[in-house]
């Protein structure tokens, strides 16, 4: 059965200074998650300014960036020192709790996306991993490029392995192209346009900012605009596990989780990262 888009909810526009863009795309009003994703934001800057230049800390999420434009430098509480282009991915799972900065080389253009960890590995150990460009793979159709992050699609799997069930693509399509890919008939699944214009219901077309989120079914029929491209990212998975419970960086599924938290960030137990926590 072909998928369909359900709704569709605008993202909010957190920061539009000239500089910086900054959507967000969940959580949102009308919807939490997304398959095991709670948290979507989408950047653009053109200064040395960072949204996570200065170190914070992360507890009880996955934390997955891709960088789409530009380069950012990485260095957090595990001792993990890391440098990203343009096509790289990371993910870090913060488990019981971890500091991080990233500090861009200039502009740049990317998406940062958490997972909400199952209740059992809330607090895991902290671990990282990158993903360089060359070593995602690819699916090319005709007026189509599909770069497959995390999970399976078509029968390629990406790279970053997820603690849930997840899938994270990044499609690019020509204007006017078409592309139909199998997807997993279970999985929440949503779009994300990042650029240009993609065929929506009746005719409408979905811009910027968009997130398409998408009926059941095996297959995803995917059409840009005629007169421009899109480019679009496609996320979900498993539905997310246990209650979901935001406190600024930390998501956890209880009140008591989240106060040990803010506890053990407090107390230098989930490490230090140039002085912090002071």
């Amino acid at each position: 059965m072909q998928r369909t888009i359900e709704t569709i909810f605008p993202s909010e526009r957190i920061i539009d200074d000239g500089d910086m863009l900054l959507w967000r795309a969940l959580p949102l009003d009308g919807r939490i998650s997304l398959g095991p994703f709670v948290f979507i934001d989408h950047y653009r800057h053109q200064s040395r300014r960072g949204i996570g230049d200065s170190p914070h800390p992360h507890a009880g999420i996955e934390v997955i960036s891709y960088l789409l434009e530009g380069g950012v430098a990485h260095r957090d509480s595990l001792g993990f020192k890391d440098t990203l282009g343009p096509g790289d991915a990371q993910w870090i799972r913060a488990g019981r709790g971890m500091l991080h900065a990233e500090q861009p080389s200039g502009g740049r253009h990317g998406l940062q996306l958490w997972t909400s960890l199952p209740p059992a590995q809330k607090l895991a150990d902290p671990a990282y991993a990158s993903f360089r460009a060359a070593d995602i793979p690819e699916i090319r159709h005709a007026g189509a490029r599909v770069r497959v992050i995390a999970g399976s699609l078509d029968s390629v799997t990406g790279p970053m392995q997820t603690t849930s069930p997840t899938v994270f693509a990044h499609i690019r399509l020509e204007p006017g192209a078409t592309v139909t890919l199998p997807v997993d008939a279970v999985f929440e699944l949503g779009l994300y346009v990042l650029d240009g214009r993609l065929a929506g219901k009746a005719g409408a077309l979905l811009g910027p900012g968009a997130l398409a989120v998408l009926s059941s079914g095996s297959s995803l029929t995917l059409t840009a605009a005629p007169d421009q491209g899109a480019d679009v990212a496609l996320l979900g998975g498993a539905p997310v596990e246990g209650e979901i419970l935001f406190a600024g960086p930390f998501v956890m599924d209880t009140r008591e989780r989240l106060a040990q938290a803010k506890r053990d960030y407090a107390s230098g137990a989930m490490g230090r990262l140039e002085g912090v926590p002071f």
